[in-house]
């Protein structure tokens, strides 16, 4: 039996080794002859993730639609309407891939989850040439791009000044403008199966300072653990609104007065070196065996709860050359990367993609796995000039 994974990159390395580690042959999807993840793959297809057609057409060639067991990706976006769209075909369960354009984009999102109750800052697309009409918006209030990924043009805006500045450098017509609520922010990981949501785990997560947002910190577990039965209502009614089938599901959201607000959802892993590194570390369970098994076999085995801490750390750089740093080691390290090398020109970051490197780390109390995780930096002399 084979599982197709749509895309063999760096990131999509995590799912292939589960794969293999399950007994299940793989077929990796990518446009680049040399991705990374072609060496764990028994069948390499060149191609682009993007054209679901056409690497359907490869794929009946190559075999009978029983051999194939499932179609999963660790990507975002599009690469989500490719295995929806495979899955349909070889009769697997997955999304309506009708649905995937409303999941992808916000706009659509937010009008779906409306007619369902789902709890949301109010918000609304405007186009540029409708910017004069927006001389009455109350602010602080938040933008972003329809469509997106890692905070890219996501900003905090001030006023109506700021707004015109911001919507004069964007390339895109249109953007989202979003209700600011003053709270605190977690991303619950977790996935459904059979329309049932289920979560794998919750994390605390901390942001740069304004305008911009830039993940700085994820902690496990979350301060919110005991809203646990609360995230997971809304997950199924994320389930039930977009009628999931199975999929992996990530939400971000606000806290308030202990009241919850969905900022954003998506049918994903999610990336921020949770899945990969935190929570397998944390609970000792990988979250992408436990998300194949299940859409495999049907048993679905959620991590046991635990009071083990894990921290995920990024070291946001600044303006200049990197001019050279050192690697840590710890016992309670668990992962550290540095994401630009000596000699390259840094930026103070302004999205996700721009950070300088990463630091996780464990420990018994959260106290504990943060006081090695500042340690750990601090053994690293990075120098900037």
């Amino acid at each position: 039996m084979f599982i197709v994974s749509i895309g063999a990159g760096k990131n999509q390395i995590p799912l292939i080794k589960a794969i293999k580690e399950l007994g299940y042959s793989i077929i990796g999807i990518d446009k680049n002859p040399l991705a990374e993840g072609f060496q764990y793959c028994d069948i390499k297809v060149i191609e682009s993730i993007y054209n679901y057609h056409d690497i359907y057409l490869l794929l009946k060639e190559q075999l009978v639609f029983d051999d194939i067991a499932a179609v999963v990706t660790r990507s975002y976006g599009q690469a989500i309407k490719t295995v929806a769209y495979l899955s349909q075909q070889f009769k697997l369960p997955y999304i309506d891939f009708n649905t995937v354009d409303d999941l992808i984009d916000k706009s659509s999102f937010r009008t779906i989850a409306a007619i369902h109750n789902i709890p949301m800052p109010h918000g609304f697309i405007i186009h540029k040439k409708d910017l004069l009409k927006l001389n009455t918006l109350s602010f602080p209030c938040i933008i972003k791009p329809p469509k997106g990924h890692a905070k890219q043009s996501v900003m905090i805006i001030d006023s109506y000044h700021e707004l015109c500045s911001y919507m004069k450098s964007v390339k895109q017509d249109t953007v989202l403008i979003e209700e600011y609520i003053e709270g605190d922010e977690i991303i619950v990981l977790g996935f459904v199966h059979n329309r049932t949501f289920y979560i794998y785990d919750i994390s605390d997560k901390i942001l740069n300072a304004k305008p911009y947002f830039v993940d700085r910190m994820h902690v496990l577990p979350s301060q919110y653990y005991t809203m646990y039965p609360e995230l997971q209502k809304l997950g199924q009614m994320i389930t039930d609104a977009f009628a999931l089938q199975v999929t992996p599901l990530l939400m971000e959201c606000i806290i308030r007065n202990n009241s919850i607000y969905l900022i954003e959802a998506a049918c994903e892993f999610g990336g921020e070196y949770l899945a990969d590194y935190a929570i397998p570390a944390r609970l000792k369970s990988n979250v992408f065996k436990l998300f194949l098994q299940a859409i495999i076999t049907g048993k679905v085995n959620v991590p046991p709860k635990s009071s083990v801490a894990a921290i995920v750390k990024y070291i946001m750089g600044r303006n200049g050359k990197l001019v050279s740093y050192s690697m840590p080691k710890n016992n309670h390290l668990i992962h550290a990367e540095m994401f630009a090398k000596p000699g390259d020109i840094l930026y103070y970051p302004k999205n996700n993609h721009e950070r300088l490197g990463v630091i996780i780390t464990k420990g018994k109390t959260v106290e504990k796995a943060m006081q090695t995780a500042d340690t750990l930096l601090e053994q690293m002399h990075i120098i900037i000039e």
